[in-house]
């Protein structure tokens, strides 16, 4: 686009004319009505061009490379998320048959209670 309006001398002098902004901007609008095919004409030679085929062949690249990376440290976040999963599965085992345990102690201990106030009333 710079490179148009540098090239572009009666557009330059157009727009260093403009009043306000809305006048620029319609300036600005026929030209590029009027040059817009010659303009993708050029912009897509640009893109097909070797040095931006380079670049974008190492862009890809790298783009590969750092989605890798990325995969890479997701599942080692995953696992460690399932390493903690499972060690807080264990601990609320172990919690829950303590739990269990105490209160079948308790229950023994009101049965046996219950037990000898019954023989007192028999």
């Amino acid at each position: 686009m710079a490179g148009y309006l540098f090239s572009n001398k009666k557009l330059r002098k157009d727009l260093a004319e403009a009043k306000d902004a809305e006048t620029a901007a319609r300036l600005l609008g026929k030209h590029l009505q009027r040059d817009g095919k010659k303009i993708a004409a050029q912009a897509q030679e640009f893109l097909e061009s070797d040095d931006v085929q380079q670049n974008l062949k190492k862009a890809k690249i790298y783009a590969q490379g750092t989605l890798e990376t990325a995969r890479k440290e997701l599942g080692k976040l995953v696992n460690r998320a399932e390493e903690a999963a499972s060690d807080a599965a264990q601990g609320a085992g172990s919690t829950a048959r303590k739990v269990v345990k105490k209160a079948a102690g308790k229950a023994k201990r009101t049965a046996r209670r219950m037990k000898t106030k019954v023989r007192k009333l028999m």
